[in-house]
């Protein structure tokens, strides 16, 4: 039996350990602090040595394998030694599919990746497969396994830090979603950014779910190709359901339909769906359809529970839709959301910069009447956005207090969508969304009027 060392000690931590007692194996954890005393209280009670304090090289004397935490560095000295020694370096999600004999789809991107995996499993789930949601979003897929539940399927939402550490991920399906820059404090180059995800495409033998932008950076990085049937998804003029009751895809270079009755009625939809959420629907039911072809799961959709703070619509301010985008932590996403608005709207921008240019959203002029910047990045965005005529506070918590007075006399829909991160103000994404719900619920218009 191996001895494992594993670094970080938070929740898919514990399911690795879980696993790897169970198979007899001996387990060290070490992390720098105690920040998460619940797992830890856990990993502590199943038998496993826990090391707390600084990570010097002699913890990796007599270790065979290495399972790493995704938020670490892959710089850390402890990690460069233990490459140096030639120890193998694992993920919790590589720990989990040792021990999975089941179907695995993998879903990245920048955006779009959890909408999607959700989607997808609950498509799955409609067609009779059982489908777990799980990886960067949900319960780590050790813990399910160590719980003693395997299911037919797991669908994976993987972070490029989990691909990072992850060796090659044998999928029956990959979705990947979008691309835009991001964690370049991680990865340092666009390039490097791109490849981690693309591992997944590279691992797939199935059917690989993509818009053709992916595919033009896959060019211009010169990614492997992939073994796997690709599916473009098309998109028409931002316009991803105008093919009566059928979604258009070039499968392999041949256009083929991805047929479903309620794409002939789409009065049905319980809500329009916004252009991003119109690709998360395609791709899912593409790879729905390729995994459980005899069911049209569409129908489904109407039971469907979005995820809150994106692109959230939670009401109307004197008539007019107000939008809770809290989730969008670029500028990709942000120019996203402006593309499905129908008229312009009041734009609120900022936060944490990432280092972007918001210079992108020039493309998207026409739908902003109003430009409010707030937090640490608005004097960029003034920058870059100087040709809107932003006006500008010191604070998200600032920007919403002057909106009633600017709402005066302005009518148009409200959309928050930073475009940043949320740690000038917030712990998270989610604390600030939830930040702006509560301090727009008075303004919000009564729902029986």
């Amino acid at each position: 039996m191996d001895r494992y060392l594993i670094v970080g000690a938070g929740r898919s931590a514990l399911g690795a350990t879980r696993l790897l007692l169970r198979d007899g194996h001996s387990v060290t954890i070490s992390d720098i602090e105690e920040k998460f005393p619940g797992s830890l209280a856990d990993i502590r009670s199943s038998g496993a040595l826990v090391v707390i304090g600084p990570q010097g090289i002699d913890l990796l004397d007599g270790i065979d394998r290495i399972v790493v935490s995704p938020g670490l560095s892959p710089r850390i000295p402890l990690l460069l030694e233990a490459r140096a020694r030639k120890i193998p370096i694992l993920s919790e999600i590589d720990v989990a599919l040792e021990r999975f004999d089941g179907t695995v789809v993998g879903v990245t991107g920048t955006n779009g990746k959890s909408t999607s995996t959700l989607l997808l499993a609950h498509f799955l789930k409609a067609s009779g497969v059982d489908a777990e949601a799980s990886g960067n979003i949900g319960i780590a897929p050790s813990l399910i396994l160590a719980s003693g539940k395997v299911p037919e399927a797991f669908v994976l939402e993987l972070s490029s830090y989990q691909l990072d550490y992850s060796a090659r991920i044998n999928n029956r399906v990959s979705l990947f979603m979008s691309f835009a820059p991001d964690h370049m404090e991680r990865h340092g180059t666009l390039e490097a950014y791109f490849l981690a995800k693309w591992k997944l495409i590279e691992a797939c033998d199935g059917l690989v779910v993509l818009p053709r932008k992916i595919l033009e950076f896959a060019q211009k990085f010169v990614a492997p190709p992939p073994r796997a049937k690709i599916a473009q998804i098309l998109i028409d003029d931002e316009q991803l359901f105008p093919f009566g009751q059928s979604i258009a895809v070039h499968i392999d270079s041949k256009l083929q339909t991805v047929r479903s009755e309620l794409l002939a009625s789409p009065s049905k939809f319980p809500m329009p769906l916004e252009i991003h959420n119109q690709l998360n629907v395609a791709a899912a039911l593409v790879a729905s359809h390729f995994l459980a072809p005899n069911v049209d799961p569409l129908p489904s959709l109407l039971n469907f529970t979005w995820l809150p703070y994106r692109f959230q619509n939670i009401g109307t301010i004197k008539g007019q839709p107000v939008y809770n985008d809290s989730k969008s932590t670029n500028v990709e996403s942000t120019e996203i959301a402006l593309q499905s608005l129908t008229k312009p709207c009041v734009l609120l921008l900022g936060g944490a910069s990432k280092g972007e240019s918001y210079a992108p959203l020039l493309s998207q002029s026409q739908k902003i009447l109003k430009l409010i910047s707030f937090g640490a990045s608005a004097p960029q965005i003034n920058r870059d956005l100087a040709d809107l005529s932003p006006t500008t506070y010191p604070s998200l918590k600032a920007a919403l207090g002057a909106l009633p007075a600017l709402l005066q006399s302005i009518e148009a829909p409200l959309v928050f969508s930073p475009a940043n991160a949320s740690f000038d103000e917030f712990n998270n994404f989610e604390e600030r969304g939830q930040f702006f719900n509560t301090t727009l619920a008075p303004l919000l218009d009564p729902k029986n009027s």
